[in-house]
């Protein structure tokens, strides 16, 4: 994931923690204690893989119901079916969040309030437990409130079992006192936005819609209280769970001031206005009696989402049918069963301890939350507003072409996003995806990891083909986003100044997800299945993107997302991550009997790690952020190579492991946490023009990504005690923060900063530390590592013997390509016999574009350009590796260093 956006800055009890570091050199500092984790977040979020709701325990109520999980559905067309360009990105339809708020209101003894003026107890508040005894594990959230003797607790779920957007809201009211509370009553309010408008950027999608053209209508059908709420995003069903005494409308009834009042007032019973109107508002009155000392009662809501305005009850049988008469303390019951069983599948690492189990179980229980489940949704014919034509490249349920208003089908089911609401990067990343993916596999959440590796290979891809600034890589057709997806599987990249994200990790890390799938869970069937497909469109495609005079990956944004129009570089993560895929793609060809592309991966990969210890390392050996910055001599530290140790490419134990991790404390090690910035990008070259000139405190920020990928790293190279650390640091941080993973810390406080909850970067990454220290991911790339001179000997150029490029100079025929037609959208794009390496790899000349879209003069060049040009055969791609290298490599000691 991502995500630098200079053009706009993002938003942004106490346990003692003592974190012992180990040393690795004289330059790191000594021992040092880490901050106390610090509470800063209170939005929680839960989701069902269709909507998603929010509970802010601060500001004591629901604040957002998102109509899906994701940020975008897809890509805005015109009358000729092509994609709009608005200036700066291409349009996109985004998910619209239809509440304003919600909440309850209590009274006793002749006083009533509503529970936005109680003061919250944050200690007791947090995830529900999965089972008696155990911490979080759920997506029940729980808001615990105290008025005299008299406890508050709401509960805010996205039911696992609705499939619909939708939620539960329900209040338990407990007398913990010793004497009877006369005369308890409950109250809800309700106030949905169901107007015109939409986001038009990403980070806008929280802003509320307007509340115009609204219609109430009370439906009291079997003495059951309920509303329906119409407007032009839709309708939404509010059910009362419980007999109601009393209900009212808004306007017509000022619903809130009756109960601020502090004086007892009923719900007035008023209807609503038979015309819509707008700022409709809605709520129920339930009088519970006296309240015995002990005693308990219950009050509640379900609500349904349903994006077709037009049928009278649809949206309301459909919630009655999933309520099936279930009162409020009935559907807690069965929502905490649904998760108890979610839990029973879960596999923990071994050896970790109870506080490491109930973060690791919460983690599940997030990336079960973060993985879309949607397959299909209503369409209007009008996009945010009337009049306002609203056109799909889908087609609907019958996969035929559909004229809207209609029901599609889409393909966005299994992505798993980056993050949860409130954090703005609810989009699926394929970066984020694999590391989620992989630690899905890690847990034993087998069929989420194979319903995630499946989207990747459904989704709409090859998008960007034929744009301009991918004309010199001759790209051949692809399957992996270069950059992410929207929600309804089309691949998306965004935009700033310097033209687009454009990323080739992606590749490597399908395929790393890929065999770790295969290797923790024993299913080999993605691969037995789609074996063609992902030799084709994945695996040669990392191959025919090796730059033959580097031997290194073409440049490309990576994983910090640095755009394009000059600011693309050889960066090392991105070889790194394909070195790992195509070693993982070599044993996944070997097992499924296609030895032929076993030995061409191999030798690729081989020769892609030759290459990083070559054209990468400075004198010391330490890998470098890219090569550009690197023949600079200075401002080339980036967190990100830690995973060349992760994921095995180099001895844990060697010179180049070794020189990494000094240079990166050296030069990375913030002030507050155990861990490192992402790069040095932020004060690199000060004052100075300089190859990164973006940075920001995004750039200076200390990664959890990158602490718990060093994690793994230090703890491969003996340093257990500062491998300890950090997942412990991690651990006590989310925990602090009820169970969400962050983005990154402040580097002067150590407190949350930026996006949470996070999943592959976050519960994800966590994950995968924990399941590396009881033995998982462990092995070497290709079978063994680089072989590289012993510690204190300066020639880590990769001069030694025939495992530096694995027989880079085998040329192979060709076995041929999938004769049969392949997916990538809507419209087929026909497979083509192959004949020699050339085609196989580069495939051969093509009219393929993309799929239209104008755009402005000075927003680079990503338009479609006509036939691209042949890529180098994979014989030649290895040949010029093999030659490439041997004029390259030399002592580390000709590198420039930074003074």
């Amino acid at each position: 994931m991502c995500h630098l956006r200079p053009t706009r800055p993002r938003l942004a009890g106490t346990l003692a923690l003592v974190l012992l570091l180990g040393l690795l050199g004289p330059s790191v500092g000594p021992l040092q204690a880490a901050p106390a984790p610090q509470r800063t977040r209170f939005e929680l979020p839960s989701a069902n893989g269709r909507g998603a709701i929010l509970l802010d325990l601060k500001q004591r109520r629901l604040t957002q119901f998102r109509e899906h999980l994701f940020a975008a559905e897809e890509p805005v067309l015109d009358g000729e079916g092509k994609e709009v360009w608005d200036g700066e990105q291409f349009a996109t339809v985004h998910t619209r969040d239809l509440l304003f708020d919600m909440y309850f209101g209590v009274r006793a003894e002749g006083q009533q309030q509503w529970l936005t003026k109680a003061a919250v107890d944050e200690d007791a508040s947090g995830y529900l437990a999965w089972d008696a005894g155990e911490q979080g594990g759920t997506g029940i959230v729980a808001m615990v409130q105290t008025i005299g003797a008299l406890r508050a607790t709401t509960y805010a779920f996205a039911p696992q079992a609705l499939a619909a957007g939708g939620f539960v809201l329900l209040l338990k009211l407990e007398n913990t006192g010793d004497q009877a509370l006369k005369g308890v009553s409950a109250f809800s309010l309700h106030n949905f936005h169901l107007g015109y408008g939409r986001a038009l950027r990403p980070w806008d999608v929280p802003k509320d819609i307007a509340a115009n053209g609204e219609t109430l209508v009370y439906d009291g059908a079997g003495n059951i209280g309920r509303f329906r709420e119409r407007g032009f995003a839709g309708v939404v069903v509010t059910r009362a769970l419980g007999p109601i005494a009393h209900r009212g409308v808004g306007p017509g009834a000022d619903l809130f001031k009756l109960v601020d009042g502090g004086l007892p007032q009923d719900f007035p019973d008023n209807q609503a206005p038979i015309v819509a109107i707008d700022d409709s508002v809605s709520g129920f009155q339930w009088n519970l009696g006296d309240l015995a000392p002990g005693a308990t009662q219950w009050a509640g809501v379900a609500v349904l989402h349903d994006p077709d305005p037009i049928p009278d009850t649809k949206a309301q049988l459909a919630l009655d049918a999933f309520v099936a008469g279930k009162g409020a303390k009935a559907l807690l019951d069965a929502e905490v069963a649904g998760w108890k069983a979610l839990q029973a599948g879960v596999t923990l690492p071994a050896g970790v301890e109870a506080d490491e189990a109930a973060l690791l179980r919460q983690g599940a229980a997030m990336l079960h939350m973060g993985q879309v489940r949607e397959d299909s949704y209503y369409l209007r014919e009008w996009l945010s507003k009337d009049g306002e034509p609203r056109r799909t490249r889908f087609k609907g349920l019958d996969d035929q072409p559909v004229v809207l208003p209609a029901v599609v089908k889409h393909r966005g089911a299994g992505a798993i996003l980056a993050s949860l609401p409130p954090g703005e990067w609810t989009y699926a990343w394929i970066r984020d995806g694999a590391y989620a993916t992989a630690a899905m596999a890690a847990l034993g959440m087998g069929e989420h990891a194979r319903l995630a590796l499946e989207f990747y290979l459904d989704a709409e891809a090859g998008r960007f083909q034929s744009w301009d600034e991918l004309k010199p890589y001759a790209m051949p057709p692809y399957q992996i986003s270069l950059v992410r997806y929207h929600g309804f599987g089309v691949e998306e990249t965004d935009f700033n100044s310097f033209g687009p994200n454009l990323e080739f990790d992606g590749f490597g890390l399908f395929l790393w997800a890929l065999r770790a799938h295969e290797q923790l869970t024993g299913d080999t069937s993605v691969a037995d299945a789609r074996w063609p497909e992902i030799r084709d469109r994945v695996a040669n495609v990392l191959v025919a993107l090796i730059d033959p005079e580097t031997g290194l990956m073409r440049a490309d944004s990576s994983i910090w997302e640095t755009h394009w129009n000059g600011r693309q570089r050889h960066f090392a993560y991105t070889s790194i991550t394909a070195a790992r895929g195509l070693c993982d793609a070599a044993a996944i060809a070997a097992r499924v009997g296609d030895d032929e592309h076993a030995a061409i991966y191999k030798a690729a990969g081989e020769a892609l790690r030759a290459a990083i210890a070559a054209e990468l390392g400075d004198r010391s050996g330490a890998i470098a952020a890219n090569s550009e910055e690197l023949a600079l001599g200075e401002g080339y530290w980036d967190a990100a190579v830690l995973d060349a140790i992760a994921m095995g490419l180099f001895d844990p134990a060697g010179a180049i492991a070794s020189a990494t991790l000094q240079g990166l404390d050296e030069h990375l090690r913030v002030d507050a946490g155990p861990g490192w910035s992402r790069n040095d990008d932020r004060w690199d070259h000060a004052k100075a023009e300089d190859l990164s000139p973006w940075g920001s405190d995004y750039d200076s920020a200390e990664w959890v990504i990158t602490d718990l990928r060093g994690a793994i790293a230090l703890r491969l190279a003996g340093q257990v005690d500062r491998a300890d650390a950090l997942t412990e640091w991690v651990r006590a941080q989310s925990q602090t923060n009820y169970g969400m993973v962050a983005e990154t810390y402040d580097e002067l406080t150590g407190a949350y900063k930026f996006n949470t909850p996070m999943l592959g970067f976050g519960a994800g990454a966590y994950a995968l530390a924990l399941a590396q220290r009881a033995g998982d991911f462990s092995d070497p790339a290709c079978g063994a590592y680089y072989p590289e001179p012993a510690i204190g000997d300066t020639d880590t150029s990769g001069s030694s013997g025939d495992g530096s490029s694995g027989g880079a100079e085998t040329s192979s025929s060709s076995s041929g390509g999938d004769p049969g037609a392949t997916q990538t959208g809507d419209t087929p794009t026909d497979g083509v016999p192959t004949t020699d390496v050339q085609n196989e790899i580069g495939g051969p000349e093509s009219d393929t574009v993309s799929t239209g879209g104008e755009r402005g003069s000075d927003g680079g060049c990503a338009c479609s350009s006509g036939p691209r040009g042949r890529s180098p055969s994979l014989a030649m791609v290895l040949v010029g590796l093999s030659v490439g290298l041997a004029s390259r490599r030399r002592r580390i000691g000709q590198r420039p260093i930074k003074p």
